[in-house]
């Protein structure tokens, strides 16, 4: 598989769906990067359902929180070492900020909205754990075990929140 992403064919369009490959993920930079991406995807579309599902709200709430602690680590370390994310990563976001703007053009309605929401919620855990199971550097691996019991937490919430109309996974682990 190349080293920028994995992709396959999603079953009810003919869209490639970009992941991220946990390979692409060379160092902590790396990583956050792509945490804040999917934190800033997630937290956009819970924003969106919000109307439609006011337990949303909350759970918004505790994204931003999440999102903004990374930025601020993040920051931190591109000053401090004079590191930026690398190509791989940045070049498989663009790929999933493409395929993310594509698939919300195509969800019509709150439910298929929300049915995105927990594919990607349920597609970041398995990233997070990828990472865990591969990445030799602790630092890499102590951060993806934090955003992977984070990426649980917010499929727990959901499932708790909406019920039968989560369409989370949440143990693709």
């Amino acid at each position: 598989m190349s080293r920028v992403s994995k992709a396959h064919v999603e079953s009810k369009s003919s869209i490639i769906e970009p992941r991220l490959d946990p390979d692409v993920i060379l160092n902590e930079v790396d990583l956050l990067a792509a945490a804040i991406h999917i934190d800033r995807y997630l937290m956009d579309a819970m924003n969106r359902l919000d109307k439609d599902f006011s337990e949303m709200h909350t759970l918004a709430m505790l994204t931003f929180k999440q999102l903004n602690g990374n930025k601020h680590i993040l920051n931190d370390k591109l000053l401090s070492d004079k590191q930026m994310p690398g190509e791989g990563v940045t070049r498989s976001l663009e790929q999933m900020t493409l395929y993310n703007e594509q698939m919300e053009a195509k969800a019509t309605s709150p439910i298929s909205r929300l049915q995105q929401l927990c594919a990607s919620c349920d597609r970041s855990i398995a990233f997070y754990i990828g990472i865990v199971e591969t990445t030799t550097d602790e630092a890499v691996m102590l951060t993806a075990k934090k955003l992977a019991s984070s990426a649980l937490e917010r499929v727990r919430i959901l499932k708790q929140a909406l019920g039968e109309e989560c369409g989370c996974i949440g143990s693709v682990i």
